[in-house]
């Protein structure tokens, strides 16, 4: 597969969709969304927007985070600054959790807990098909165009295989680098501009 065909930026800047992700600009300085890639699950002109941080991994067990859980090796993330007590989840085996939600080719939003807790129990679900998240982040109608108006974020199409295999600490840096010249010095700046 291409380069291209794997990530492409958005020429319309201000087309948000469930699939897409919006990468932060270099200077917004926030734990959630500070060189975050988030990924779009609804987006809706009248209701707003809502995602997930795909990126900000915390460092603990994720069985130390979750309780009444099977015993499970993969990761933790922080999904954004909104019900940040609530566990939510990606996965790419929707067709054997019910009630998923499909949100782009292969990747799945959400589904029967129960079932996936057993389907893990079992083994039948691994840790590169499921990644864990604490709270999830929204935008009312209008706000997400409106920061988009303003440069906060760039909307890209990545493929899903792209999404799930970029290492999450390097992802940013990462997908900055496929975004071409015109970005080259993103990756530049420094993580906290009082530094330089």
């Amino acid at each position: 597969m291409k380069n291209e065909e794997l990530f492409q930026i958005q020429s319309n800047t201000l087309i948000a969709s469930a699939g897409k992700v919006l990468i932060s600009e270099p200077f917004m300085n926030d734990l959630y969304f500070g060189r975050s890639v988030v990924l779009i699950i609804e987006h809706q002109e009248k209701d707003g927007s809502f995602g997930i941080v795909f990126n900000k991994k915390l460092t603990m067990p994720f069985n130390e985070v979750v309780k009444d859980f099977p015993p499970f090796k993969g990761e933790i993330y922080l999904g954004g600054p909104i019900a940040i007590d609530n566990l939510f989840y990606i996965h790419t085996v929707g067709e054997i959790i019910p009630d998923s939600h499909e949100i782009c080719k292969g990747i799945y939003w959400s589904g029967n807990l129960e079932a996936v807790k057993s389907l893990i129990r079992v083994g039948l679900i691994k840790s590169h098909e499921i990644r864990f998240y604490l709270g999830y982040s929204g935008w009312e109608a209008g706000q997400l165009k409106e920061e988009l108006e303003h440069n906060s974020w760039l909307v890209a199409k990545v493929a899903p295989k792209l999404l799930l295999n970029t290492n999450p600490v390097m992802m940013w840096s990462d997908f900055v680098g496929r975004m071409g010249k015109k970005y080259q010095l993103w990756n530049l700046f420094p993580n906290n501009p009082s530094d330089n």
